[in-house]
C-alpha cells in the first residue's frame, strides 16, 4: 500500500477586527450652499486583498450618499468617495489563506459646526476571517510483509474560492408620479446556493429603496424587490459540494431610456463564495507484522464541517417617539433604511440569538403656524433583539451572520409617534469544529521471538473480529481462513479456531 496522498484539511477561524475612522465635510453643490441634509448613508467596498505571511493588506472605498437641500430650495443627491488602505496582522494568516473581510458601519454621526459646513464622522469595523488549508498530514506508508486493516479517513476540503461580479437591472416608468430620481439605497440577501458539476447557482433578492420627486415637486419613496439568479463557474464543484456565500452591493447607476419614458437601474453585486467538499482517503487503521514489532504513530487533527448558506427571515416591530425639539409629523414623505448591524450573538442548539441596531431615516412634512409645509427629516436608531431557528446548529458552532433590510413600513400616530415594522433578512454560515485521527507512520521495531508450538486452539470472545484474533495469534487472516474452512462470519462467542504452525527444528 503505497499511499502518500495528503489531506487538504480546511478550517475557518475568525481572526479579529480592524477599525477605521474617517471624517468628511460638505459645504456646497455646484456653487450653492447646503442648507439641510435630509438623509445620509455610507458603505464600505473592498477592492483588493493582499495576503502575506502573518498579515493581510486590503484597500477600498468609503462611499457617502446624501440627499441635501440647497440655498435655492433645490433638493439634490450628493455622493463622495474616500479611499482607504489597512493592514491587519495575525500569526494565523498564511501565504495561502483565503481571507474573508466583512465591513460593518458602526457609526455615522453628523455635526453642523457652522451654518455652511456639515461634518460626518464615521467608523467602520472589518471582521476578518481566514480559511486555512493544512496539507501537513498524509496516510502512513506500509512496509513490506506487514498486515494492515484499512479504513476511510474523512476530511473537509476547500475546492474553490470565487469572487463574482454581476449586475441586476430593472426599470420604472418616468411619469408625473416619478419625475426625478433623488436617492437610491440597496439591500441584498441570498436565498440559496445550488451546486452542480463545475458550477453553482446563487439565488437571492435585492430590495431597492428609491426616493424621487413627483412632477409637482413632492418627495416620495418606493421599494422595488427584484430577484436574481447568477450562474458561477468553478472547477471542481460537484453536486454534493457545500457553498458558503456572501453578497455586497455597490453604487447603483440610474439612466433615462433613450425615449425618456423610463428610468433604468443597474445594481452591481459582488458575490464571494467558498466551496467545500467532504473527501475520503483509504488509510491504515491498524497493522501488525508476524516478524517484527510495530509502532503506529496516530495523530489527532482539527477540521471544520461546513454547512451551505442559509436564510432566515424575521421582523422588527417597535414604536419611536419624537423628541421635544423635533417638529410634529403631519405627512410622511419617504422612509429610507440606512444601516443595520449585529452587535452580539449567542449560539444555542437549533437557535441563534442576535442583538443589534437598525437605523432608518424618515422625511416628512410639518405645518408651520401659517399652514405651510415645512420639510423635515429624522434619523432613528432602533435597538433590536431577535432569535431565529437554525435546525442544524449546535451550541459551540461557529456561526457567521449577515443581516440586511427587506421591506420597511412606517406609520405616524398622533404626529409624534412612529410605528415601525422592518422586515429583515438574515444570511448565516455555519462551521462545526471536530477532532479526527489518522495513522501517519508505521515503524518496524525488533524482530519477534519465534514460536515453538505447532498447534493452537483459540476460543473466540464476544464481539471479536477475525482481524483481532489474527493480530493476537500473530498469523495472517488468510491463513486462518485456509486452515478453518468451516468458520462462520461474523464470529460467534465460543467458536473454536485451530491454528497450525510449522516449527523449525
Amino acid at each position: 500500500m503505497e499511499n502518500m496522498e495528503k489531506l487538504d484539511i480546511a478550517t475557518r477561524n475568525i481572526l479579529g477586527t480592524s477599525e477605521l475612522k474617517n471624517s468628511v465635510s460638505f459645504r456646497e453643490v455646484n456653487g450653492l450652499k447646503i442648507t439641510k441634509v435630509l438623509t445620509s448613508s455610507m458603505r464600505a467596498n473592498i477592492d483588493n486583498i493582499m495576503v502575506g505571511s502573518g498579515e493581510v493588506k486590503f484597500d477600498g472605498v468609503l462611499e457617502y450618499d446624501l440627499l441635501v437641500v440647497l440655498e435655492n430650495g433645490e433638493i439634490t443627491p450628493l455622493t463622495t468617495k474616500e479611499n482607504f488602505s489597512l493592514t491587519f496582522e495575525n500569526s494565523e494568516i498564511e501565504q495561502g489563506s483565503v481571507i474573508d473581510i466583512q465591513p460593518t458601519i458602526t457609526e455615522l454621526i453628523s455635526s453642523n459646526f457652522s451654518p455652511d459646513e456639515f461634518v460626518y464622522n464615521s467608523s467602520v469595523s472589518f471582521e476578518i476571517c481566514a480559511v486555512n488549508v493544512s496539507s501537513d498530514l498524509s496516510c502512513a506508508v506500509v512496509p513490506e510483509n506487514v498486515f494492515v486493516k484499512e479504513g476511510e479517513v474523512t476530511f473537509n476540503a476547500l475546492v474553490a474560492n470565487e469572487t463574482y461580479e454581476g449586475v441586476v437591472t430593472f426599470d420604472i416608468a418616468k411619469d408625473s408620479k416619478v419625475n426625478k430620481i433623488l436617492f437610491v439605497r440597496n439591500n441584498a440577501s441570498i436565498k440559496s446556493s445550488l451546486p452542480s458539476n463545475d458550477y453553482f447557482v446563487v439565488n437571492g433578492d435585492i430590495y431597492t429603496t428609491i426616493v424621487f420627486l413627483t412632477e409637482d415637486g413632492t418627495i416620495k419613496s418606493i421599494v422595488k424587490e427584484n430577484s436574481f439568479s447568477e450562474e458561477i463557474e468553478a472547477k471542481g464543484v460537484t453536486k454534493d459540494s457545500n457553498i458558503q456565500a456572501s453578497i455586497g452591493v455597490h453604487e447603483t447607476v440610474v439612466n433615462e431610456s433613450e425615449d425618456g419614458s423610463r428610468f433604468n437601474f443597474e445594481v452591481p453585486i459582488v458575490i464571494n463564495a467558498n466551496v467545500f467538499d467532504t473527501k475520503t482517503l483509504t488509510c491504515v487503521e491498524d497493522a501488525y507484522s508476524t516478524k517484527y514489532e510495530l509502532t503506529l504513530t496516530t495523530v489527532s487533527y482539527e477540521q471544520d464541517s461546513f454547512m451551505p448558506t442559509k436564510l432566515a427571515e424575521e421582523n422588527i416591530l417597535t414604536n419611536f417617539a419624537l423628541s421635544e425639539g423635533l417638529n410634529t409629523i403631519d405627512k410622511i414623505l419617504a422612509v429610507i433604511p440606512t444601516n443595520i448591524r449585529v452587535v452580539s450573538q449567542i449560539v444555542k442548539d437549533k437557535e441563534v440569538l442576535i442583538d443589534g441596531i437598525a437605523s432608518i431615516n424618515v422625511i416628512y412634512y410639518s405645518e408651520d403656524d401659517e399652514g405651510n409645509n415645512v420639510l423635515n427629516s429624522v434619523d432613528i436608531d432602533i435597538p433590536y433583539s431577535l432569535s431565529f431557528n437554525a435546525p442544524d446548529v449546535k451550541s459551540g458552532d461557529n456561526v457567521k451572520v449577515g443581516i440586511s433590510f427587506g421591506d420597511l413600513n412606517v406609520k405616524s400616530r398622533h404626529g409624534r409617534e412612529l410605528e415601525i415594522l422592518a422586515e429583515v433578512k438574515i444570511n448565516y454560515n455555519v462551521s462545526s469544529r471536530e477532532v479526527s485521527y489518522i495513522t501517519t507512520e508505521i515503524t518496524l521495531g525488533e524482530e519477534k521471538e519465534s514460536q515453538d508450538y505447532a498447534l493452537e486452539i483459540y476460543v473466540a470472545h464476544a464481539n471479536q473480529t477475525l482481524w483481532d484474533i489474527a493480530k493476537e495469534l500473530n498469523i495472517g487472516v488468510a491463513d486462518i481462513m485456509a486452515q478453518n474452512k468451516d468458520l462462520t462470519l461474523p464470529l460467534q462467542e465460543g467458536e473454536k479456531i485451530v491454528v497450525y504452525r510449522q516449527v523449525n527444528n
